[in-house]
């Protein structure tokens, strides 16, 4: 920074100064962010390099299921096809409560009553609203929860193959 550029600064109140620096810095960071993007679409945006887009991307550690769901419900309005953008938003929906139910596995607590009930899992969650929520499986439910995954795959599958066209 030049000796003048100094100056625009001087005789500012504190809370003035603090509003331009941050100001300045959001823009500065946000042009960095633009310029980066850039250089990535358009390096990796090449269809040589889709695997590489796929590995530095996608498959990036911290990019969750979540993350996915929400970059393709952000490019529905994108696709052409009305009918496929609706079933893919109606399978995303299900996607969804499928991998709410798994978190449940993962994060949540088992809770199975003592005598241990004969082949029933009992597992105790708390919603976003703060509520507790008991999921019981059974080898009668978990078969039909197997089943409905192996749809939804078939489904999510389909839809993906529609939009190659």
């Amino acid at each position: 920074m030049t000796h003048s550029d100094k100056k625009k600064y001087e005789g500012l109140s504190h809370e003035d100064f603090d509003a331009i620096v941050t100001g300045e810095l959001a823009h500065y960071t946000i042009w960095f962010d633009e310029a980066l993007v850039k250089i990535i679409s358009d390096f990796l945006g090449q269809p040589s390099r889709e695997d590489l887009f796929k590995r530095l991307l996608l498959r990036r550690e911290g990019l969750t299921v979540q993350d996915k769901i929400e970059i393709v419900s952000a490019m529905i309005p994108e696709f052409s096809d009305s009918t496929v953008a609706g079933e893919l938003k109606q399978t995303l929906r299900k996607i969804e409560k499928f991998k709410t139910d798994r978190n449940a596995f993962a994060h949540g607590l088992d809770v199975t009553p003592k005598p241990l009930a004969a082949n029933a899992i009992h597992i105790q969650t708390v919603t976003r609203a703060g509520k507790e929520k008991t999921i019981v499986i059974t080898p009668e439910t978990h078969v039909k929860t197997i089943d409905d995954a192996e749809k939804l795959l078939e489904a999510v599958t389909s839809i993906s193959k529609k939009l190659e066209k």
